[in-house]
């Protein structure tokens, strides 16, 4: 009887947590959920990982281990469009809230993504929205994106952009690169987009308006085109640089 009732109010603790967490995540992104919307939380008592996405992201997994609470949240808007989604909230070192929304899909698309993209999104989901009140210096790879890794946001070549590059590489005597095969897997609010040649796994940016202190202008191309960013050469250091950058902000066990 006594563990029964440990049981249970461990149980009424976690509960209690994650509405908290859900609550604090809808006042800071209130623009999600709509007035007429349905929404369905449970707690995630326990989410493994494979072995396999444990050795690909080291970082992320550490990262995602760290979190307070896990969430599953489905949506089903007023037209009766119906998401999944995990919720990831971690707690600052200023005691602050923070977390991830990734939707988790299971859809086919004609874009063949990469096996490393393709796992990340079997077992944590795309990232759909981020927020955080990190007092730092460092540009985040997840400020003002509209999304990340999500399959049924991503692309494949330059799209609206190819107009631009065509003629900027032509006013600038420069060669084009075959943007045929790239994907575009995440997208900044003011359009900046960021590329996988699923060939090479090498990660570009495109932006041609930006003030990125970390990038530096791909070689061979012209200024306002496409960039690398800085300690990232693969999809997986993207991944692993944009867990490590919440790593040290958050709360872990080590500290």
């Amino acid at each position: 009887m006594e563990k029964e009732l440990i049981k249970d109010k461990l149980l009424l603790n976690i509960k209690t947590m994650a509405q908290n967490d859900f609550e604090n995540f809808k006042q800071e992104v209130s623009w999600l959920i709509g007035q007429n919307d349905s929404v369905e939380i449970r707690p995630v008592i326990s989410k493994t990982f494979s072995p396999e996405f444990i050795s690909t992201f080291p970082t992320l997994y550490q990262l995602l281990q760290q979190s307070g609470s896990i969430l599953g949240v489905d949506i089903v808007t007023s037209k009766n469009k119906k998401s999944n989604y995990y919720l990831y909230t971690w707690t600052d070192r200023e005691g602050l809230k923070c977390g991830w929304l990734c939707k988790a899909e299971h859809i086919h698309s004609e874009i063949d993504v990469l096996s490393e993209h393709q796992l990340l999104l079997d077992e944590m989901g795309g990232i759909s929205e981020t927020y955080h009140h990190f007092d730092t210096e460092t540009e985040m790879l997840t400020d003002n994106q509209n999304f990340i890794f999500i399959k049924s946001e991503l692309t494949k070549g330059l799209g609206d952009w190819n107009d631009l590059y065509e003629q900027v590489c032509t006013d600038e005597n420069v060669k084009q690169m075959d943007t045929t095969d790239l994907i575009c897997f995440a997208v900044e609010a003011n359009g900046n987009e960021v590329f996988y040649d699923p060939n090479t796994k090498q990660v570009f940016l495109f932006a041609s308006d930006h003030s990125f202190e970390n990038v530096e202008v791909l070689n061979g191309q012209a200024e306002y085109t496409f960039y690398t960013i800085n300690g990232v050469t693969t999809f997986v250091d993207y991944v692993e640089t944009l867990a490590g950058q919440w790593l040290e902000n958050v709360i872990t066990e080590d500290n």
